[in-house]
């Protein structure tokens, strides 16, 4: 068959036909092998999983709480338990305020687990795989005693690679508090 003529003509076209129907469902697989952040927000404190005042760029003070939503499928779950990547944990990072600018820091204050991911919790999430296909984690970790200055979140796995948000950005969350 590949040595007929018909089929060397037609191979060309007929790989770009294949071509186009596969890319989209390789988009869908990886979205699909991801954990996807779906809201994140900046919070004096969560009750009932949900968060409480939200703030903008700046806080008042503690507490202070980074509340965020992840969604995923089991097969995402499975990927990235199989991969060591789970547990998820919240970097803080502090740069204090001198005059107008900020010292920058390069240790993290806090490396805080957050219970999304973790693997105790994967029979919970499972049931919740199994019954709508996908999985809805509202997770946060909170610093009570926090100064004043610009303080910095980074989502990581338990590697210590970056979880990726919208564009392909490691997702990281700043605010000033006040």
């Amino acid at each position: 068959m590949l040595n007929n003529p018909l089929f060397c003509r037609l191979a060309p076209a007929l790989l770009l036909v294949i071509a186009a129907g596969l890319f989209p469902a390789f988009g869908a697989l990886a979205d699909e092998a991801r954990l996807v952040v779906d809201k994140a927000v900046w919070t004096n404190g969560v009750e009932n999983l949900e968060h409480m005042q939200v703030y903008g760029k700046t806080a008042p003070g503690a507490p202070l709480c980074l509340w965020m939503r992840l969604k995923g499928s089991k097969w995402a779950l499975q990927r990235l338990h199989n991969a060591g990547k789970l547990p998820i944990y919240h970097q803080w990072f502090r740069h204090s305020v001198v005059g107008v600018s900020s010292e920058g820091v390069t240790e993290a204050i806090d490396h805080i687990q957050i219970p999304a991911g973790n693997v105790q919790l994967m029979e919970q999430l499972g049931r919740e795989l199994d019954v709508r296909g996908y999985f809805d984690w509202r997770t946060w970790s909170i610093k009570e005693n926090v100064k004043r200055g610009k303080w910095v979140v980074k989502v990581t796995y338990a590697d210590g690679e970056p979880v990726l948000c919208a564009g392909d950005k490691a997702c990281v969350y700043e605010i000033v508090v006040q």
